[in-house]
């Protein structure tokens, strides 16, 4: 069977080489099923965990956290189902999804939502289960709540967009550049730009002049102190990243405690197969409803085994497109 291998890490991206070797196809252990991988998304954590960004990155392995598949062999109620799911430090610290063939148990994934190609459908699970975790699950986004979503137009971002509508928040979708910002408001959205000055109070007047429940940040620090400042009582802060240079924050404790605020991190590698699983059965209802919009996936961002080396590098160098490689 194909599969992707990475047997050293690079720290130019150029030079990155994502290898494609032949595999025996896994032998089924009790309790497992056998998955034929149809597609595989390629996250931005994949394509740094290519360059060794992570240190708990092993070699050699092979890549992905992301799949959509059907169930090939295995119990009789599972075989021949189309099934998703996604693995926390899966393609990173053991093997992961981008192979032929691959085994779990029927606990580790879910079933996919009957609107959704499979092609598509591998392209969702990170994103959505990141966004979904940190808003419903931790932050407990209730109706009618303001939710600040800081990078909007991204992956995480427009997933969490979508979880908004779909639990009937509002939305303030924060962007950065007047391109960016012209896009979401093109889609509807409520934005701003966060290269405006006084940004608190910009939230805040997008938000009819009161502060927001929950913000969703994905940038570390670069906004912290305006995002404090525009914090409802009771607000919490979820952070999904921090990437170098942007990890320090300082914070008053006395307005924290007194405004009853809660700050919330949120790694999504601490959540396994089976974690993940769950959250998936969860969203599948929104997605079978159409309440949640799929991320969507452009031709020219479907990839052949052969080319994954050409497709992690395009994540790497920043595309906000969604990558897939495709196994057929």
């Amino acid at each position: 069977m194909k599969t992707l291998y990475v047997t050293q890490h690079f720290k130019n991206v150029d030079e990155i080489q994502i290898n494609l070797i032949e595999k025996d196809k896994p032998i089924l252990k009790t309790g497992e099923c056998l998955i034929k991988i149809i597609s595989s998304g390629i996250n931005p954590s994949d394509a740094l965990a290519a360059t060794g960004y992570f240190h708990h990155a092993n070699l050699p392995r092979i890549p992905g956290r992301d799949f959509a598949g059907i169930v090939v062999e295995g119990p009789a109620e599972w075989k021949g189902k189309a099934v998703w799911g996604t693995g926390g430090a899966a393609g990173i610290s053991s093997d992961g999804t981008q192979t032929e063939f691959m085994t779990l148990c029927a606990d580790d994934f879910a079933e996919c939502p009957k609107t959704l190609d499979p092609i598509i459908a591998g392209a969702q699970p990170l994103p959505y289960v990141t966004a979904y975790y940190g808003l419903v699950k931790r932050a407990h986004i209730q109706a009618n709540e303001t939710v600040l979503v800081i990078g909007a137009l991204g992956q995480v971002g427009s997933a969490a967009m979508s979880i908004c509508h779909w639990k009937k928040c509002h939305t303030i979708a924060l962007v950065r550049g007047k391109e960016s910002l012209e896009k979401a408001k093109a889609l509807g959205w409520n934005a701003i730009d966060g290269d405006e000055k006084n940004l608190a109070e910009k939230i805040k007047s997008a938000n009819h002049g009161k502060p927001v429940n929950v913000i969703l940040n994905s940038v570390g620090n670069i906004y912290w102190d305006e995002l404090m400042k525009s914090l409802a009582e009771f607000g919490r802060i979820v952070t999904i990243g921090a990437r170098d240079n942007t990890r320090e924050v300082t914070i008053n404790l006395f307005d924290l405690y007194r405004a009853n605020q809660d700050l919330i991190g949120i790694n999504s590698v601490s959540l396994d197969f089976k974690d993940n699983a769950i959250l998936l059965n969860e969203l599948k209802i929104g997605f079978e409803t159409n309440q949640l919009t799929p991320l969507s996936v452009e031709k020219d961002m479907i990839f052949s085994p052969e080319n994954a080396s050409e497709a992690y590098k395009i994540v790497l160098k920043g595309s906000p497109k969604r990558a897939v490689i495709k196994f057929l």
